[in-house]
């Protein structure tokens, strides 16, 4: 097997560098320069193999972007077809699937996206995706369920989700991580007997 060129191996390290980079300083302040010394590389470099930071923020959505949708699609899939709203539950509000680090840079995207349309179309598509699958695993298990309830409860789950791990800069997510389970139960209690 051929070994990964030099410019796709610098590429990766590069986009790890600046995952961690915007989980610590928020996509703002994941100056080049920041990107460059968490990479072990200088700046001149950093560019060289990503481009200018415009590009360096498309390529960090498409990865994760890729990466939400395949860890999204693996966790569906182990899910039963019928009765899947306990295992949803775990896979949402679980400490052992919890990656705070991952959401604040989804976060970060998010409120990037409202300065950039491109990114904005690309974070809209993906949220899309990701409540379309919460509308239909909630309408399998909730089938006399109405359908804006459904979209309603899918809402209040992702908010919570997302809301939850945003907490983990003040190292305070643990402290309400079974509070926004219940939370989420009694949301999905609302759309009636399975």
């Amino acid at each position: 097997m051929p070994r990964p060129s030099l410019k796709a191996e610098r590429t990766e390290q590069i986009l790890q560098a600046f995952e961690r980079c915007v989980a610590r300083y928020g996509l703002d302040g994941s100056s080049l320069e920041r990107i460059a010394e968490e990479a072990g590389l200088r700046r001149p470099l950093v560019r060289h193999f990503v481009g200018n930071r415009d590009e360096l923020v498309q390529q960090l959505a498409e990865r994760v972007i890729k990466r939400s949708d395949e860890q999204w699609h693996t966790f569906l899939s182990s899910l039963p077809e019928q009765n899947a709203v306990e295992g949803l539950l775990d896979g949402l509000f679980h400490d052992s699937a919890s990656d705070a680090d991952f959401v604040l840079v989804i976060e970060s995207l998010i409120f990037a996206a409202g300065r950039d349309q491109h990114l904005r179309e690309k974070m809209q598509r993906w949220l899309k995706r990701f409540t379309d699958d919460l509308n239909e695993l909630l309408a399998r298990d909730f089938p006399s369920a109405d359908e804006q309830a459904i979209k309603a409860v899918s809402f209040g789950l992702l908010s919570l989700y997302f809301n939850l791990d945003s907490l983990a800069p003040l190292q305070m997510n643990h402290l309400y991580r079974q509070d926004a389970r219940t939370a989420a139960e009694h949301l999905i209690s609302t759309l009636g007997a399975k």
